[in-house]
């Protein structure tokens, strides 16, 4: 296989060994893992190794370069420094001209894991330290149980060596069975015979009588017994008989089953299947031909299988159950062994149909002819579910015990070492080789070892009974540890003692912890002594621990605090139940209290002198048991009374506020509401709990008009008061306009935290204004479009243009072979010059009338209209003209949108120069309006004249029908409706002319 070059990102890398360093030539620290950092905060490129780690393993006096040369391919263990030494577990490997170490912390349980806030992403995933202090976590809990289990399996598998033992050899040595079974031993001695074989008392094997008892010994020694199966044959009593003899190396004997040969060959094969099948009738039995088909099973079989006989007869046995085999050439492996004669043995697991796993022995034999050749094949499935279980939970705790953190030992009965684990190894520094035959207390205790310990540890294995201890021991180095030690004495099923087995936990930084703890309790009592609150500590008894000079104080308790402590306070709450202005009360609240314990945060209690004081109250608990609580008392008489004085100041001037008549707002400096009075409640819509909180702008004012607010809240941080006006839009919807007058407001220190604002509600003022414009702006209209009339239209002009042009048509029919070409031409431009007139004057009529004649507001099908203008223009037969959906109904005059849609549909038309000229009418609606379009794919509108093209007059088209009045009689159509129209045009591409018109356009609106 071709080798593989890995090369790993950085983050690849940390995230396969985030606890990883590496380390140049001179021993610096060049990189580190990601997770390592959480560890060692204080770690940074360029300082030394030495600085940051030392060895605990190997120990090294010193550090450089040559020894890190001879670290390659051994377990490494480095510690930090720091005062909260940290142990890291791996391996140095030479890279680069460096050295990188990869492994991992090890911590001796999951609160050191917590403690050092690691989570499980800080860990590689293919880590097992968690599952290994889970492990060991469960391990510590099952300790004290593991002797008894141990000793509970081992009793459990001889009991079931025997019984299997018995159950053969019942099923083997039946009374029944009238062919000889002989059992001997590998020396030839006879152990147990069947009814049949105690008959023969003499055989005859190569022609020479041998009683019994020593023909096994004589041909014990012409065989090979090392082979699983051997066979010999004899006479006796007149008969022949055939012994196939198994060895049977782990229960120490030879099973030999004898088979009466006396018979013709033809039967004697059948007696033979008979004769194994019934010597194996506990276990499956299955006879199968030399391509594996099965031809006959014992009832067990079909119970090992869980199928019926007809179910398996005549099925291969490779092909399912036990004796499954998928794999090709291991199937022709085993059919060509069943031609060959071959003996198969083996164990296999299997999953039953109920989901559970089964383990069967197999051994599979085969059946030869007088010649020897092979015949049929029978084998034998044997279930050993139950051993494989007792031998797997053995592995298991062996595995558990020698993995253990803890430091486990075993000795003999004379307290010599036999056995230890690799944590006892790694905890004293002592090699098994160092340990094994010697007695641990003369390699681990010391000066410091406490004698009266040891004395009591000596007394209790000497009286066979357990014991658990703390003590100091030392390693090899002679550096001190503090140790708990649990022992257990193993006995035989006897009652003598075997061996003795204890486990030692390293508690050296738990005793440390401890120490550090009672000088943490000092501390805190010197704090609760001097605190300016009264303190008082009880026990679970209600008896006093701890108490300051400030609770006498507040009490006036004559007596110092250090005489108080063990006096029971449910007496001197019930002495002192008068100093409170309701002592009944006081007392009850007590016993709910103690009985809830639950904690209570500042409440207030009234004493009879006036004062008032806060309680509080902590309940303590350890290990989630109550272990008595703290009471805390401040005097909060001087805060009580100023704050109800300024709530009386406050509540004075809120009823002034909420009384006027304008609407007063105070906001933060982020323009979230503190206040509202109920004026701006009334003039808002919302109420109190819907404005408190919630952002005045997003609440109130629309996105166009925000950064008005957002200017003006810079002015109240500049310090700047102003007025302003502003539309809004209050909780139902309707648009509302506002004047406010806001200033900046300031705290207690002059800092200023928000602004106040005072509204008034001018919308009807503005109405009244819009209303007096429109009015205004009607008029000079009208004044205008009259002036318009006046000069340019005469409706006279349209009864010379009819004669003008009936006189051009007799004269053309008259004259017409008379005139040449060019004045035929003439003739032709007068025609067209008189009917653009009368167009022109159409449309400054039609134009007027958009303006001066009288409205008829009716329900209008503006689908009708629009075909109806369709009608009425004449369409070119390259040009299609279509509406793109339903278009709606409104309350509105149909001239003026037959008018509307007529002018735009021509516009359209006439202005399209595409082979396949296309004219679209779309409509869409929103919530207040409609939308309508007309789109063509004319020859468009250049930029420069869209906003010319709706000017009386303008025409910017070379088409000679061109008026310039189309698009301004559509223009004041949109305006006397009060809608808006627009354009998207491109030259050469098309134009799509938009009108939106208002949905509640009503009669009043003209």
């Amino acid at each position: 296989m071709k080798a593989q070059n890995f090369n790993l990102s950085n983050d690849t890398f940390n995230k396969i060994f985030p606890f990883y360093f590496f380390i140049d030539e001179n021993l610096s620290i060049v990189s580190f893992g990601r997770s390592l950092i959480k560890l060692l905060p204080d770690l940074k490129v360029g300082v030394h190794f030495s600085s940051i780690f030392k060895f605990n393993r190997p120990h090294l006096d010193e550090i450089s370069i040559t020894n890190f040369n001879e670290l390659k391919d051994q377990l490494v263990i480095i510690e930090s420094n720091a005062s909260n030494s940290i142990s890291l577990r791996g391996q140095f490997e030479i890279y680069q001209q460096g050295f990188l170490f990869i492994g991992s912390p090890w911590f001796n349980s999951m609160d050191d894991v917590i403690e050092k806030k690691l989570i499980l992403n800080d860990f590689a995933i293919h880590d097992p330290l968690i599952d290994l202090i889970h492990v060991m976590n469960n391990l510590k809990n099952s300790r004290n149980e593991l002797k008894e289990l141990l000793t509970t399996i081992n009793h459990q598998k001889n009991e079931l060596k025997n019984a299997n033992k018995e159950i053969h050899d019942l099923a083997l040595f039946t009374t029944q069975n009238p062919d000889p079974l002989i059992r001997i031993d590998f020396e030839g001695n006879l152990l147990n015979t069947n009814p049949a074989a105690k008959k023969i008392a003499t055989i005859f094997y190569e022609e020479k009588p041998y009683p019994i008892e020593e023909f096994f010994k004589h041909i014990i020694q012409k065989v090979d017994t090392t082979t699983n199966l051997w066979n010999f044959k004899v006479q006796s009593n007149g008969k022949c008989y055939s012994f196939d003899c198994i060895s049977l190396f782990e229960e120490g004997y030879i099973n030999i089953y004898g088979r009466d040969i006396t018979n013709d060959r033809k039967n004697q094969e059948e007696i033979r299947k008979l004769s194994l099948v019934a010597s194996a009738n506990k276990n499956g039995v299955v006879l199968l031909d030399l391509n594996g088909e099965i031809f006959w099973c014992n009832e067990a079989y079909q119970e090992i299988e869980e199928l019926d006989f007809e179910d398996i007869i005549g099925k291969n046995i490779l092909d399912f159950g036990s004796c499954k085999t998928t794999d090709k050439s291991e199937r022709e492996k085993v059919l060509k062994g069943f031609r060959n004669g071959y003996l198969f043995e083996g164990e296999k697991n299997s999953i039953a149909r109920n989901g559970n796993l089964f383990w069967y022995k197999t051994s599979k034999q085969p059946i030869r002819d007088k010649d020897g050749n092979v015949l049929q094949y029978f084998a034998i499935i044997e279930d050993i579910t139950l051993e494989k279980q007792n031998e797997e939970q053995l592995h298991l705790l062996s595995a558990i015990v020698k993995n253990n953190t803890d430091a486990i030992i075993i000795t003999n009965a004379v307290g010599e070492t036999e056995w230890v684990n690799d944590s006892f190894i790694e905890l004293t520094g002592y090699s098994a080789k160092e340990i094994l035959g010697k007695r641990p207390g003369h390699l681990l205790q010391g000066i410091e070892s406490d004698p009266e310990t040891i004395s009591m540890m000596k007394s209790q294995i000497d009286k066979g009974l357990p014991f658990s201890c703390e003590i100091v021991n030392y390693t090899k180095t002679k550096e001190k540890y503090w140790a708990r030690i649990h022992g257990q004495v193993l006995h035989n099923k006897h009652g003598e003692v075997i061996k003795y087995f204890a486990t030692q936990e390293n508690i050296t930084y738990e005793k440390e912890f401890n120490q550090q703890l009672v000088e943490s309790e000092n501390r805190l009592k010197t704090l609760i002594t001097n605190m300016q609150s009264g303190i008082l500590l009880e026990d679970d008894n209600r008896k006093i621990v701890l108490v300051n000079h400030a609770f006498c104080q507040l009490f006036h308790i004559e007596a110092e605090p250090h005489q108080m402590i063990g006096i029971d306070c449910n007496l001197m709450a019930e002495n002192t139940k008068n100093y409170f202005k309701n002592p009944e009360e006081f007392c009850a609240r007590i016993d709910k209290i103690l009985q809830q314990k639950k904690l209570v945060i500042t409440e207030e209690v009234n004493l009879a002198d006036g004062r008032v004081f806060e309680r509080s109250y902590i309940p303590l608990f350890k290990e989630k048991k109550y272990n008595g609580h703290l009471w805390s008392y401040d005097d909060i008489t001087l805060k009580k009374n100023y704050k109800e004085s300024l709530e009386a100041e406050r509540t004075k001037y809120s009823n002034i506020i909420a009384n006027m008549q304008m609407g007063l707002v105070e906001v933060d400096n982020y323009d979230k509401i503190i206040f509202a009075n109920q004026a701006f409640v009334d003039m808002s819509g919302f109420s109190i709990i819907e404005l408190i909180g919630q952002k005045a702008t997003d609440l109130l004012v629309s996105k166009k008009n925000d950064h008005i607010i957002k200017d003006k809240i810079q002015l109240r941080k500049a310090n700047i008061s102003d007025s302003y006006e502003i539309q809004v839009k209050i909780k139902n919807g309707e648009e509302r306009n506002w004047l406010i007058s806001a200033a900046p407001n300031r705290n207690l220190n002059g800092k200023i935290k928000g602004s106040v604002g005072i509204h008034f509600d001018i919308t009807e003022q503005k109405k009244l204004e819009k209303e007096k414009e429109k009015l205004l702006y009607k008029l000079a209209k009208q004044n205008e479009y009259l002036n318009e009339y006046a000069h340019v239209v005469s409706h006279d002009l349209k009864s010379p243009l009819r004669s003008i042009h009936s006189l051009l048509s007799w004269i053309q029919e008259d004259n017409d072979k008379e005139f040449n070409v060019q004045t035929q031409e003439y003739l032709k431009q007068i025609g067209e010059k008189v009917e653009k007139m009368d167009s022109l004057i159409h449309g400054i009529l039609m134009y007027s009338k958009v303006e001066s004649q009288k409205r008829n507001f009716e329900n209008v099908d503006l689908n009708e209209i629009v075909q109806n203008a369709i009608d009425t223009i004449h369409i070119p037969e390259n040009i299609t003209v279509s509406i793109k959906n339903t278009l709606p109904k409104m309350e509105i005059d149909s001239f003026i949108m037959y008018q509307l849609f007529q002018n735009l549909i021509s516009n359209a038309v006439n202005y399209n120069d595409k082979q396949d000229g296309i004219v679209e009418i779309d409509s869409t609606e929103s919530q207040k309006h409609y939308t309508f379009s007309v789109k063509d794919n004319g020859i468009g509108i250049d930029i420069k004249y869209q906003t010319k093209i709706f000017e009386i007059f303008e025409s910017y088209s070379k088409n000679t029908q061109s008026t310039g009045i189309g698009l301004a009689i559509v223009k004041k159509i949109v305006d006397k409706c009060e809608g808006e129209i627009w354009l998207e045009s491109e030259v050469g591409v098309g134009t799509t002319f938009y009108v939106e018109l208002p949905k509640q356009y009503g009669r009043t609106k003209y």
